[in-house]
């Protein structure tokens, strides 16, 4: 099987800085509902490719 890690570690990042990007739209009240979707969608994505990382890394 790849080692798929590097892509892993990839799509983290890049989810919880579009969740943070996103949450600074919030927070300066310039924002649809759309915005709140999305914070919420990359937070979910982002917790799961972290939760993906940190189990593979315990398990070897």
């Amino acid at each position: 099987m790849q080692n798929r890690r590097p892509y892993r570690i990839i799509m983290t990042i890049i989810c919880f800085v579009f969740a943070a990007l996103n949450a600074y739209k919030i927070v300066q009240g310039n924002y649809s509902s759309l915005d709140v979707f999305l914070l919420v969608v990359f937070l979910a994505f982002g917790t799961i490719y972290l939760f993906i990382l940190l189990r593979k890394k315990n398990d070897a």
